[in-house]
């Protein structure tokens, strides 16, 4: 449903009526006093500096290191069961963030939307999302371009994760937690201290075991057993009275066999035609259920790989009264996957897939003291890496596929991409205190940044692993799997304009932005201050690798295929030969207000944010009805809508923290997207045809974009003698029905759910022990939904295939301090 041309003119009514009703409860409140403990207060790096979060002009959330522990906060997933705006999924080829429901789709080209920085340094590819969370003393959350400071592509917003540090004195902590259901076993150590009087270490481990909690009914196993291990070793030394070292190495592995993906919708295209599983029985092949029952039916052991390595370095040198911060980062990363890509238990679709990645990066900051009149900071960055992904289809002898194409037994598909990048930026802003009451901010970020890159889809014997000669075969995967290729190359009649002609192409880029911010702040008194911000943001272009067509070529090799020779006229050339390999940037302008406000005497807070951010050429990459992912540009959309977060000290013992989010999202114009199965083409031609080639989803809402998403947690502390403390802490989160379906199908329309954890315990002076539910509701939500492969285009069937996310858990924990 689109909206009215009167809402779409700016911030919707709605959320503006809440905003001027906070208002005026923070002046209500603020005149309220009483002789009681104030809230702790929350300590944030998200303007390079160490500030109080209530100081902090922008939309920022936090989660203390102590509370990411205490609710078993174990990765990017959990932690969005925490923040309002922040959503996590993996997908059959890949993982996303988004914030404000923007976000990266499927695609190993892309950069991230959401900028992931641990420790300074900056996790670009998506993989990296799955990495676990280990030893962490504090998770940010900032929504909106953050295009001055972190720049590098966060034009949705950037997770800010700072680890551990080492202490002081020695001290140290294992701990054990035991969930029985799934038999999911994690131990966590920890040992920090003094090395010397100037010299400090910490080395943190993690070991996980689980069985899974989808169970494989053709293989009759569970899935998705997972074993993860890290192990991070940190130190900071006092080198001189002006200079700071710290040097972190650290490893993390995550493995996985199978996974949390079943078929949960299947319906025939055409009336009275068999569906797809009825398909299967025809061919006496295995079927499958059609259910969201935790019951999958796969033949293949799935299985992914993962290996992360980083070394950070940073130095802190006090320049007179400034100082001068150095940061470099080396990031190392590699996967090996096989998927079962038809996600059936018949032999369709299996895939192999490998990425490699090294990166180097270096960042200098000079920043003056704070509390002088002018406050600045000034640096500059650069960053570059090399990308190896691959991946191979392989049709053995036995394949289903073979009974239809018996020319394809024995070969395979192989796509292989590298890429090469390099960037470099200058930064800086200073902040203007005018007076005690205003302060203005002016920042401005340059980036230059070039991209090579090339890619090659090729067809191999199995058997030699050497590249076919033979165009027949080449043509009937192009029919097939809709996967033009080099082999693939057809000449219709002597003399006449080459129809195809093969999938070997290259590619260079070079673009540069400027990024500018404005950010005017009032102290209204000492408890409240009100914000307005302007800011632009930058998102490189690229190159896709999951792309199975290259350009808009006259493609008419399905009719070969099918054995008709009366071919129309072929195109003489391409009107776009790289339509579906290169995308082009995307930016975005963004204008938020807020206010933060301390109230009851320091016991509560109140803070909200208004937004409204205009994309231009947003980056989407959409399923092409074969094997395949199709990347371009939306040519606007609009995100706006209102953020509420605080926390009120009820008693000396309860402490209560909430968020609210209301998110309005649109696309505006966006004439070029993929259809999902049985939609009817009403977009664009993008090859000049004549043949309408898109569907129009302009007015609609994108992904993982719910209207509404509520927080509360209750923290409870009581001490039951003079040695032991019970500790209760309560976690629920409503989230609105969404959209999950990466092409909008309607049938990807998820209700709207209930996560609720729980943790109660005994914590004594060193040791502890509890017991902590997740998803206590035992909800089952569904947190991607995409088209079985080949399913469309072969069987002319719309089936789903669906990622469910893990039922509810009830875990044993204990831990011992000294």
């Amino acid at each position: 449903m689109r909206h009215s041309p009167r809402r779409n003119k700016g911030f919707t009514r709605q959320p503006l009526a809440v905003a001027l009703g906070l208002i005026a409860t923070s002046i209500a409140f603020s005149t309220s006093a009483q002789d009681s403990p104030r809230l702790e207060e929350l300590i944030v790096t998200s303007q390079k500096r160490t500030e109080s979060l209530q100081e902090v002009p922008l939309s920022v959330a936090t989660i203390s290191g102590e509370k990411l522990e205490s609710a078993g906060i174990e990765n990017l997933g959990d932690l969005t069961v925490h923040l309002p705006n922040l959503h996590f999924t993996e997908t059959g080829f890949s993982t996303q963030v988004r914030v404000r429901g923007i976000g990266s789709d499927n695609s190993q080209g892309f950069e991230q939307s959401v900028g992931m920085y641990i420790d300074g340094i900056y996790y670009g590819r998506a993989q990296l999302f799955r990495a676990p969370l280990m030893d962490m003393q504090r998770a940010e959350l900032l929504r909106g371009p953050q295009s001055t400071l972190f720049g590098k592509n966060s034009i949705a917003g950037a997770l800010n994760l700072t680890t551990a540090a080492p202490t002081d004195e020695l001290e140290g902590k294992v701990s054990i937690s035991q969930e029985t259901e799934f038999n999911t076993t994690e131990i966590n150590g920890v040992i920090s201290g003094p090395l010397t009087e100037t010299l400090q270490a910490r080395l943190a481990v993690r070991q996980l075991t689980d069985d899974g909690y989808s169970y494989n009914s053709y293989l009759n196993v569970d899935h998705p057993q997972r074993e993860e291990t890290g192990a991070r070793l940190s130190l900071t030394w006092q080198a001189t009275d002006n200079l700071d070292l710290y040097l972190k190495a650290e490893q993390s592995k995550f493995d996985t066999i199978g996974r949390a993906i079943e078929i949960t919708h299947d319906v025939a295209l055409n009336e009275g035609a068999p569906t797809y599983n009825q398909f299967l029985n025809i061919l006496n092949q295995p079927g499958f259920e059609a259910e969201l029952n935790n019951v999958r039916q796969t033949d293949q052991e799935e299985f992914s790989q993962n290996e992360i390595n980083n070394l950070t370095f940073k130095a802190d040198y006090a320049l007179g009264d400034n100082t001068l911060t150095a940061i470099t980062g080396w990031l190392e990363f590699n996967y090996d996957e096989l998927c079962d890509c038809d996600f059936v238990a018949a032999e369709i679709l299996n895939l192999d897939l490998a990425e490699d990645y090294q990166q180097f990066s270096q960042e200098f900051r000079l920043a003056s003291p704070q509390g002088e009149t002018f406050e600045w900071l000034a640096g500059a960055f650069y960053q570059s890496y090399e990308q190896t992904f691959s991946d191979q289809i392989n049709i053995s002898e036995t394949n289903l596929l073979t009974n239809f194409y018996p020319v394809m037994a024995g070969t395979g598909l192989r796509r292989d991409f590298d890429q090469t990048s390099s960037s470099w930026a200058a930064f800086g802003r200073v902040t203007w205190n005018a007076s005690d009451a205003w302060h203005i901010t002016l920042g401005a970020r340059y980036t230059e940044e070039t991209k090579d890159a090339s890619k090659i889809l090729d067809l191999l014997t199995l058997e030699t692993g050497q590249p076919l000669v033979d165009p027949l075969v080449g043509i009937t995967y192009m029919g097939a799997f809709l996967a033009e290729n080099q082999q693939g190359t057809i000449f219709p009649d002597s003399g006449d304009p080459i129809l195809h002609s093969g999938y070997n192409v290259e590619g260079s880029r070079s673009e540069s932005a400027f990024t500018p911010l404005l950010n005017v702040e009032f102290d209204i008194n000492g408890d409240m201050m009100a914000y307005a911000a302007f800011t632009t943001g930058f998102k490189a272009g690229g190159f896709d690798p999951r792309s199975n067509n290259v350009g808009s070529f006259d493609y008419r090799a399905v009719d070969y295929v099918r054995g008709t020779d009366d071919f129309p006229p072929p195109a003489e050339t391409e009107s776009n030969p790289l339509l579906h390999y290169e995308f082009e940037e995307e930016t975005a302008t963004a204008m938020e207000i807020g206010m933060k406000n301390t109230l009851w005497d320091g016991r509560a807070e109140l803070n909200f944010s208004l937004y409204r951010t205009l994309y231009d050429d947003l980056q989407i990459s959409q399923f092409d009805g074969g094997v395949g992912f199709n990347v371009g540009n939306a040519k606007e959309t609009i995100v706006q809508g209102l953020e509420v977060d605080g926390r009120i000290l009820l008693l000396d013992e309860l402490t209560v923290q909430y968020g609210m989010s209301y998110l309005d999202f649109e696309y505006k114009d966006f004439k070029n997207g993929n259809c999902y199965a049985g939609q009817e083409k009403d977009g664009v031609d993008l090859d000049g045809n004549g043949t309408i080639d898109t569907c129009d989803y302009t007015g609609k809402r994108g992904v993982y974009t719910p209207k509404l998403t509520l927080n509360l947690s209750l923290d409870y502390y009581r001490p039951l003698t003079n040695q032991l403390n019970w500790v209760s802490i309560l976690d629920w989160q409503y989230v609105d029905g969404q959209q999950v379906h990466v092409n909008l199908d309607p049938m990807g329309e998820i209700e709207g759910y209930n996560m609720l954890g729980l943790r109660l315990g005994i914590d004594a002076a060193n040791w502890s022990v509890a017991v902590l539910g997740k998803n206590l509701l035992n909800e089952t939500i569904v947190s991607y939904t995409g088209n079985a492969p080949l399913s469309d285009s072969q069987f002319n069937t719309n089936t789903h295939y669906s990622f469910v996310r893990r039922p509810r858990t009830i875990a044993l924990e204990a831990a011992y301090r000294f």
